[in-house]
């Protein structure tokens, strides 16, 4: 475990030296691949005025869970962890049929907002890939997903954990650039 989590620390400290090569900002591919009921978390830190992360992204595999959701997101939260921005797909088995629906979920000082769906149902697939990208400043943003494209209605400012997340299930990250 040890190990894993020294090498997302590397990965970040790299994303982190790309992201101040500006224009030449590398991309990555995060194949995130986790077992029922496990999260796995790639991470970088973004110190603004103006923050984005985006790449695609591809719904794989669901592993079913009673508690919990397959979710692939992009994450963004301040260090003091007044407010979370979290755009991704989530996937469900019902009536065994696989079902993709991507949604934006905003918190505020600890409450959940009603999450705002991004296209219907049938926009998404497993297997597909899909433009996934988010962009916030002090005066607030938008989130992409797919064709769709929604406004953020936050500021961000100072330094900001942005977040790749997968639960659940597999999903490729590729054209990644969480580093700014």
């Amino acid at each position: 475990m040890e190990i894993a989590v020294m090498k997302l620390a590397w990965i970040a400290a790299l994303i982190g030296l790309s992201a101040a090569n500006g224009a030449n900002a590398q991309t990555l591919e995060y194949d995130c691949d986790t077992q029922a009921e496990h999260f796995s978390v790639l991470k970088a830190v973004q110190q603004g005025p103006s923050y984005k992360a985006s790449g695609s992204i591809s719904p794989r595999a669901i592993f079913p869970s009673k508690t919990y959701a397959t979710i692939g997101v992009i994450d963004f939260e301040p260090d003091d962890k007044s407010w979370r921005a979290r755009l991704g797909l989530t996937a469900l088995v019902i009536k065994k049929r696989e079902v993709v629906m991507a949604t934006l979920e905003i918190t505020r000082a600890g409450k959940s907002e009603e999450p705002v769906m991004l296209g219907s149902i049938e926009d998404f697939r497993m297997g597909g890939t899909y433009p996934i990208s988010v962009t916030l400043g002090d005066s607030g943003g938008t989130a992409t997903i797919g064709s769709n494209t929604v406004p953020i209605k936050l500021a961000a400012q100072g330094n900001i954990n942005v977040s790749i997340i997968c639960s659940g299930g597999e999903f490729l990250f590729t054209n990644l650039n969480i580093g700014g």
